[in-house]
């Protein structure tokens, strides 16, 4: 399935490389085949400048707006169609804010979020394995559970039991029997 995030006057664009990472654009104009004129008023660094369109990602949000129109007009019309709050809510967005805040976060901090996650995974563990028990869900225990039907079916005859117990029988005399050699 192709894409159809066209470059065109008003599309979103996230800055991919340099100085400007991760900040978010409105294409303003399209200078030649490989260059786009790119502004977002509400952010200070990210005034109008070129932009090689192999350092852009088109989003897929839209702004109308005319070519090369003013910061003004630009503003407003980003302002009425809520464009930087609908990207902020998209996941790319938010997992870009989440390393960005990583990336900004303590050593202390860090080793919080690591004790939070072991803590959250054992208590999901303990609470999912209770659960487990009762109704079992995971695999393995599924599988166990139908061994151990079918066991109860076969080892339940008569005929079974004794080659059972002659089975046991034949294991506890192995040991002794291994004993008296190293006896010897």
């Amino acid at each position: 399935m192709v894409k159809a995030n066209y470059i065109r006057a008003g599309r979103l664009v996230r800055i991919i490389r340099g100085p400007r990472q991760d900040r978010v654009g409105v294409i303003v104009d399209i200078v030649d085949a490989n260059r786009v004129l790119v502004e977002n008023p509400s952010d200070v660094k990210m005034w109008r400048h070129v932009q090689s369109l192999k350092n852009v990602e088109p989003l897929r949000l839209c702004v109308p707006i005319s070519r090369n129109c003013s910061s003004k007009v630009l503003k407003e019309a980003m302002a009425t169609a809520k464009t930087l709050e609908k990207y902020a809510n998209t996941k790319s967005a938010i997992r870009i804010a989440a390393k960005k805040a990583f990336a900004e976060s303590t050593d202390f901090e860090r080793y919080q979020l690591r004790v939070a996650k072991r803590s959250r995974a054992y208590w999901s563990r303990k609470i999912f394995d209770e659960n487990d028990k009762k109704n079992p869900v995971s695999w393995h225990k599924v599988a166990l559970k139908k061994l151990q039907k079918n066991a109860k079916k076969v080892d339940s005859t008569p005929a079974a039991k004794k080659r059972i117990e002659k089975a046991r029988a034949a294991r506890k005399a192995k040991p002794t029997a291994a004993k008296e050699k190293s006896k010897k």
